[in-house]
């Protein structure tokens, strides 16, 4: 938690008055117990009822500025709460971003989507609850404390007694609660992580008749969580009881002890009111120490949670890269031995790779499932760092300078087609400050998209979050469009044209090749169709390259080109 704090720099202001005015509501409530005490004691015994008045017009008093500064506290408390969150969770959000692919797969989408949600609210939370009550119930609880030795010592050791039993059954239920609500959290990552999923997948639930079973492990992930809340909730609930039984403990020793003293007139009846009044004061403060006690034990969890992620290292895109020379000036790409593990994987996605991409190619990649072609696709942009081998991208013959330039040469379209809520003019431009609408519509006219935008609303058409309100292969269209726009050298179509019929694909790759000589393209395809005016073709199988060269090439001297081409020419046959 100690690591956030820079975050109160600019409601340091907030942060501290927030605590003062409720470090003089404690004030003024610790005065009420003596002026009761001395109305018992010095004004009803006389009768003075001008002095009575006064009294009570006192109390009246102090209660109101009471509220008045308790208001001020909240709203102070609340103010540096909030803003604190909101500057963490920009923070947060900014850092994930940031994160490398690699760090970002093993802390997994549905944990980080809980920590910038659900741990960012226990943190705000946490705050608004410290500010207001951290200075206000050691005050009251000790200021009652002191109060009580001033009227008697003696009887006050019950009070202290008291204290010291409460504190340690605080600290016991803390420590287990601690760990309930840290596994709690992690229960509610795998929560949101199936409902991410089928959510997402509702259609494929559905088409499988799977609805059911699906409801099914949710309700089992979610029974776990329920048990594990239960849990908690019975140590963190079990504070209050414990607290009143040893208060009440303590309020029932007292009075019989104060009608002793009474008796052998040890004690005023009015300081014996007032003894009850600070028991009861602490007694208000001690509960509310263990509500504090709860949240900031869940805070702190959340806090490392969120600090987890800041921990992370991020993606340094200015850091320098190693300065190299092409082999010939035309190569844009040059692959060499290059070899890829993932993290913690056994068995290697890439071996032995060694081609190279020519300036104004199209260069396709192919292979079955699992073969490595989006891995490579990944290497190519940097997502992960090389653990062997070479594979450097040329600019005019020299590769780039850091990793910002590197990935500027690129025009990305991935496999799923990812559209953003708002229109086709915003999704189109998407990092874009200045372009003109005849640019946007070159590019949807190269992408095939051009028709069926203008039977709707043009680039204004309204675009659904997730793109849901088109059909998978406009979205593909749309999405090939967006990368056209860009600057980038290299355009690459991650199995981008799937959802597409093969005469739509083939006029789409003709417009790139004809209107956009100066791209270079990289296509990744399950079809030989779609690669059979290639350059040059990677055939890879299960990470190993089994064939470089033209379509009609690998035809006569690649075995897994030539599987591939037959099983899919049968298909053509039977369809």
């Amino acid at each position: 938690m100690t690591s956030l704090f820079p975050y109160f720099r600019d409601y340091f202001k907030e942060s501290i008055l927030g605590p003062f005015f409720k470090l003089l509501e404690a004030i003024f409530e610790l005065i009420v117990p003596l002026v009761i005490a001395f109305i018992v004691d010095s004004i009803i015994p006389h009768g003075n009822q001008g002095d009575l008045v006064a009294m009570v017009l006192l109390l009246v008093g102090l209660a109101l500025i009471g509220c008045l500064v308790s208001l001020t506290a909240q709203y102070y408390s609340a103010k540096a709460a909030v803003g604190f969150t909101r500057d963490l969770t920009q923070d947060l959000y900014q850092k994930v971003l940031s994160l490398p692919k690699s760090k970002r797969d093993r802390l997994s989408t549905s944990s980080l989507l809980t920590r910038l949600s659900s741990d960012c609210l226990q943190i705000q939370n946490g705050i608004n609850i410290f500010l207001r009550l951290f200075l206000r119930a050691p005050i009251v609880v000790f200021g009652a404390l002191i109060m009580s030795f001033s009227i008697s010592p003696r009887l006050s050791l019950i009070f202290l007694m008291m204290i010291i039993i409460l504190l340690i059954i605080v600290s016991i239920i803390a420590l287990v609660s601690a760990r309930l609500y840290d596994s709690m959290r992690k229960i509610l990552d795998q929560l949101v992580s199936i409902f991410r999923e089928n959510v997402l997948g509702v259609r494929v639930i559905r088409a499988f008749g799977q609805k059911e079973r699906e409801i099914q492990n949710f309700k089992i992930k979610n029974e776990s969580y329920l048990k594990q809340q239960i849990k908690a909730g019975l140590w963190s609930v079990s504070l209050t009881p414990l607290t009143y039984l040893v208060v009440n403990l303590s309020l029932i020793f007292l009075i019989y002890k104060g009608k002793i003293a009474i008796g052998s007139s040890l004690l005023e009846q009015g300081q014996l009111i007032a003894l009850i009044n600070y028991l009861l004061q602490i007694l208000a403060e001690l509960v509310k120490m263990v509500m504090v006690s709860m949240s900031m034990n869940q805070t702190f969890i959340s806090s490392k949670r969120v600090q987890e992620i800041f921990n992370q290292e991020s993606e340094d895109l200015d850091a320098e890269l190693p300065s190299k020379t092409a082999n010939h000036k035309s190569d844009i790409i040059q692959v060499a031995h290059l070899d890829f593990t993932y993290p913690n994987a056994a068995e290697n996605a890439l071996s032995g790779l060694n081609f190279s991409i020519q300036k104004g190619d199209f260069f396709g990649i192919i292979g079955g499932t699992g073969a490595g072609k989006t891995t490579l696709v990944d290497l190519f942009l940097k997502f992960y760092p090389l653990e062997s081998g070479e594979l450097t991208v040329f600019i005019d013959g020299k590769s780039p300078r850091n990793l910002k330039e590197w990935r500027n040469q690129f025009c990305l379209v991935s496999q799923n087609a990812q559209l953003f809520k708002g229109n086709v003019r915003s999704n189109l431009c998407l990092g874009l400050e200045e372009i003109s609408d005849e640019e946007i519509w070159q590019a949807l006219e190269i992408a095939q998209a051009k028709d069926f935008l203008e039977a709707k609303d043009g680039l204004e058409s309204s675009v659904e979050a997730m793109g849901r309100n088109f059909s998978g292969g406009q979205r593909q269209r749309l999405t090939i469009a967006r990368a056209l726009l860009q600057p980038g050298p290299i355009l690459i179509l991650d199995d981008a044209t799937s959802a597409l019929d093969y005469l739509t694909e083939r006029r789409l790759l003709d417009a790139i090749q004809t209107q956009l000589t100066d791209k270079t393209l990289i296509m990744i395809s399950q079809r030989t169709n779609s690669l059979k005016f290639a350059d040059q073709i990677l055939v890879l199988d299960k990470g190993h390259q089994f064939g470089l060269g033209s379509h009609d090439y690998l035809l006569e001297t690649c075995s897994v080109y030539q599987e591939i081409a037959e099983s899919q020419a049968s298909q053509e046959v039977s369809s």
